[in-house]
């Protein structure tokens, strides 16, 4: 695919909207470095927009970049929205990778719902000097030092992906299955997999009990 296309704005990676321009270039004032630039928004995502797997993901709206800067927290995906909108209006080429994955450690609360396998995770690829380099803004600090887990941070070169096990040698992300990458959020694709792996009516209620 043309990297034009990882440039471009979409009705989920919002770019030309105001508040979300304004915050990303007030982040990265004075910094013309293109991989100290990817640092900056990275650790802004991750640790700044508050890791909430407890929120609706049934609306389009629960996915778009400046909505989720707005309420400043979501899980993986509106996550990663959020990043490869930032990432564009630096002109910087982002594209979304999906996944399926296994928690093994994951909260009691949400394996009683959703088990411990998680589908289409969603993690981001940034195109720095002609090679893709793979970043989950997923966790904040907080979260793996509550965990035990190895904090992702990005050096500006190498992958900053969720490790494979936490620091007491236990496994802890697993992952099973590739889905690929894309340019876009394929909200049908992701609202028809979830209601199909995990039931609509379990999701339906989740949300509802999200939104409540």
């Amino acid at each position: 695919m043309s990297q034009s296309l990882y440039l471009q704005e979409t009705p989920f990676i919002d770019t030309g909207n105001r508040k979300l321009r304004e915050q990303t270039r007030e982040l990265v004032a004075g910094v013309s470095d293109l991989r100290e630039q990817v640092k900056i928004i990275f650790f802004f995502v991750r640790d700044e927009i508050k890791y909430n797997p407890y929120t609706s993901f049934l609306r389009p709206e629960d996915y778009v970049a400046s909505e989720i800067l707005r309420r400043g927290e979501g899980f993986c995906i509106p996550k990663a929205s959020l990043f490869t909108a930032m990432m564009r209006i630096l002109e910087i080429p982002a594209k979304l990778y999906f996944a399926d994955i296994r928690n093994h450690k994951a909260p009691s609360k949400l394996k009683a719902v959703m088990g411990d396998l998680f589908i289409f995770h969603c993690y981001c690829g940034v195109l720095i000097e002609g090679k893709w380099v793979k970043l989950a803004p997923t966790f904040n600090r907080e979260m793996f030092n509550l965990i035990r887990v190895q904090v992702n941070d990005f050096d500006g070169f190498h992958d900053a992906l969720l490790p494979p096990t936490n620091l007491d040698g236990e496994l802890y992300v697993e992952y099973v299955r590739d889905r690929g990458d894309a340019p876009d959020i394929p909200f049908n694709d992701i609202v028809n997999a979830f209601n199909d792996f995990y039931g609509k009516d379990v999701t339906e209620k989740w949300v509802q009990k999200c939104v409540s």
